[in-house]
């Protein structure tokens, strides 16, 4: 057999081994690309997720952060609130108290009276120098009613500062009222008394200011009341 007609078999396999090789090759080089562009566009996609998702969970642990804020400052505002509620109660109850000790009374802006007529006027003064003594206390307490409106926007909370109000309001009309009136010897109708008494001392069988202090107290009580035995009790998420 002719050399010749060993090599060009030899050199026809030896080609399209070649080719072969090359092909292979090739799609091998595509398709280490394809899969080389797909992990990218997975890795890429994966990545964009992972963001979307510590972006929501960023934005969830906020809300639950500032829910948790704004409930803990409305159950301490609600526990501050109940607690001067209590508190003004006393108060109004020290300041329709009957009785006077010491001098009380005396701080009253002294005119020329009779010593009888002196002695009237510094006895009905005497609600309105303890309602003094407590300014300080009474104006903190209803600076706290728009704050109030703002947090419960509870009607009967709003109602609860109305009635102390128009109570201190009726306490301050009657004493000053009562000390114009006591030297004035045409004025005493018994009811007129009576009834501007009763708004300053507590006693009466009629007692409007104190019906209107007792109905205060109780529904600022059961407003805020709610509020702290609703803040109290376990919550149901927190046994998901």
């Amino acid at each position: 057999m002719a050399s010749n007609d060993l090599i060009g078999p030899a050199v026809v396999a030896a080609i399209v081994s070649g080719i072969v090789t090359t092909i292979g090759f090739i799609v091998s080089n595509k398709t280490a690309t394809k899969l080389h562009s797909e992990k990218l566009k997975f890795d890429e996609r994966l990545a964009e997720k992972k963001f979307q998702f510590d972006i929501d969970l960023a934005e969830r642990k906020f809300e639950y952060e500032k829910g948790l804020h704004d409930h803990k400052r409305r159950i301490e505002f609600g526990e501050e609130l109940l607690a001067a509620f209590y508190r003004a109660n006393d108060v109004l109850i020290a300041v329709r108290s009957p009785a006077a000790f010491g001098k009380e009374g005396s701080s009253r802006p002294q005119e020329e009276d009779d010593p009888n007529i002196a002695r009237k006027k510094d006895t009905y003064f005497v609600p309105l120098e303890r309602l003094n003594k407590n300014g300080d206390f009474l104006s903190d307490f209803f600076s706290k009613r728009y704050r109030a409106r703002a947090i419960f926007r509870d009607t009967q909370l709003d109602q609860a500062f109305q009635l102390l109000h128009e109570a201190i309001v009726a306490i301050q009309v009657s004493a000053s009222m009562l000390m114009n009136t006591v030297s004035s010897p045409g004025q005493r109708d018994f009811s007129f008394w009576e009834k501007r008494e009763a708004d300053i001392w507590a006693g009466f069988d009629e007692d409007p200011v104190g019906a209107k202090i007792k109905q205060a107290i109780e529904l600022a009580d059961s407003t805020l009341g709610a509020v702290l035995e609703a803040a109290a009790q376990p919550s149901v998420e927190a046994h998901d």
